[in-house]
């Protein structure tokens, strides 16, 4: 997925319903495994509080959650921000898009 601009709590809302219908139809190609996400973020802008308030949530919510999560970054303050929000250990962070699927998909 591609995410640019900057983003209201309602922003972030329609965009967590979009996620879950597309989470939805990969369910069953997925068999039984949790999906990965490619998430290219180098138009974001930085955001509000509410707004990374409202993408912690998000992310913390099981249904949405991925068994590993690569975001394509610039060197933008909002790199600074995508990576406090995604403090986790099957995240990482790359400059290409390239580069962050070949990690998605190594065994």
């Amino acid at each position: 997925m591609t995410i640019a601009g900057f983003f209201t709590p309602d922003d972030v809302a329609g965009f967590q319903s979009a996620v879950a219908s597309e989470i939805g139809r990969l369910r069953p190609f997925l068999r039984g495994e949790a999906h990965v996400t490619l998430c290219d973020t180098r138009g974001v802008q930085i955001q509000s509080q509410e707004a990374v308030a409202a993408f912690a949530d998000m992310l913390a919510h099981p249904a949405a959650r991925s068994r590993r999560l690569a975001y394509v970054v610039d060197a933008t303050l909002a790199r600074m921000q995508i990576k406090r929000l995604t403090a986790r250990d099957d995240a990482a962070y790359f400059p290409d898009p390239a580069a962050a699927e070949a990690w998605l998909f190594q065994a």
